[in-house]
Parts: structure tokens; C-alpha cells; sequence
């Protein structure tokens, strides 16, 4: 049973590196559009203390501010998603790691009660299973469509407002990590909605 944990955690962790990967390249075009953009309004600064057309001028900074403003919000969102991402795979491993533990408790449980008595071993043994499957911790996060905890590969939705943020593959029909940008069903529509408008 160990093997299968590990191996499963294992698996999840295959397109890890390429999505923090991802994660950094986009912080990090963020920043230099946000200095191109702070660069610019240095520059157009120092064209209004010339005297050239001051109207137009603070018209530019103003957008151009404005421009830098949500870039920020971009960049604390796309930080956040790779945080998020990482306690994701942390979270899973801490649950992983108590499983385990349990089953090894459980196996020695087995084996002693095995050396102990003979006769009702199969009856304590399932009930031991079925109270390891049963249990969840009521504190760990629900997610994706179906409101189950994480496990398996899992995707997030680009879309700092999406309610559920996280999605099991085979809940939005995924196969393997999406290159580029990714939103859930729910946020894309909603997307088209607001550009119909």
C-alpha cells in the first residue's frame, strides 16, 4: 500500500516544475511590462515640465498608471495561484502521510490480533478498512465540481474570481496539464457573457 501512495504522489507531481515553471515566466514578463510601462511615465514627465501638450500628457500617465496598477493585481494573483498550487501538493503529501500511517498501524493491529485469536480476524479487519475510508478530516478543503478533497492530477482556473479555483482532471475531462492559460467551464462562460456585452 505504501508503494501506491508514493507512486500516486509521485504522479501528481509530474507537471509540478513545468506549472511553477510557467507560473515564474509569467511574473516575470509582468514585471518587465510593469517597468517599460514606469519608464514610460518617467518619460512623459519630464515632457510636461517642457510644456507640450499637459492635457494629453497627464491623459497618458494617468492610463499608463492605471495600466501598472493591474499588472500588480495580475502579478499578487499569479502568486498566489503558485502558492496555492504548492500547499496544494503539500497538503496532499500531509494526507498521504497520515493514511499511510494509519494503514501501518492498522497492519500491525492485524498481525497481533492475528497472533492473539483466531476465528473473527476478517470481521475486524474489514471494519478497520471501512473506518479508514470513511474518514475525512471535516477541515480539509473541498474542491472542483464533484466537492471532494484533492487528489490525483488537479488544474487551476486562471480566473482570480473563480469560486472553486481547483479541478480534478477527470472532472473537467483533462487528460494531461494544459499549456498556456487555463479556465474552468463555469469562468469561460461567464467570460464570453461579459464580451458579448
Amino acid at each position: 500500500m505504501s508503494t501506491t501512495y508514493l507512486e500516486e504522489f509521485l504522479s501528481s507531481l509530474d507537471s509540478l516544475p513545468a506549472d511553477i515553471t510557467r507560473k515564474l515566466k509569467l511574473l516575470k514578463h509582468l514585471d518587465e511590462r510593469s517597468a517599460a510601462l514606469l519608464e514610460k511615465i518617467e518619460a512623459s514627465l519630464s515632457k510636461s515640465d517642457k510644456g507640450d501638450s499637459r492635457p494629453a500628457i497627464l491623459k497618458s500617465i494617468k492610463d499608463d498608471q492605471q495600466s501598472c496598477l493591474e499588472i500588480a493585481q495580475e502579478k499578487i494573483s499569479t502568486a498566489q495561484q503558485t502558492y496555492d498550487l504548492l500547499d496544494l501538493h503539500i497538503r496532499r503529501l500531509d494526507q498521504d502521510l497520515k493514511k499511510f500511517e494509519e494503514e501501518r498501524k492498522l497492519g500491525k493491529d492485524k498481525a497481533n490480533k492475528g497472533k492473539k485469536q483466531t476465528g473473527d480476524k476478517r470481521k475486524s479487519t474489514d471494519a478497520g478498512l471501512n473506518e479508514i475510508d470513511m474518514e475525512y478530516d471535516d477541515t480539509e478543503p473541498k474542491y472542483c465540481f464533484c466537492n471532494q478533497v484533492s487528489f490525483g492530477n488537479m488544474v487551476a482556473c486562471e480566473n482570480p474570481d473563480c469560486k472553486i479555483e481547483w479541478f480534478h482532471f477527470d472532472c473537467v475531462g483533462l487528460t494531461e496539464q494544459p499549456k498556456g492559460m487555463w479556465y474552468c467551464p463555469d469562468c469561460r462562460q461567464t467570460m464570453k457573457k461579459q464580451q458579448r456585452r
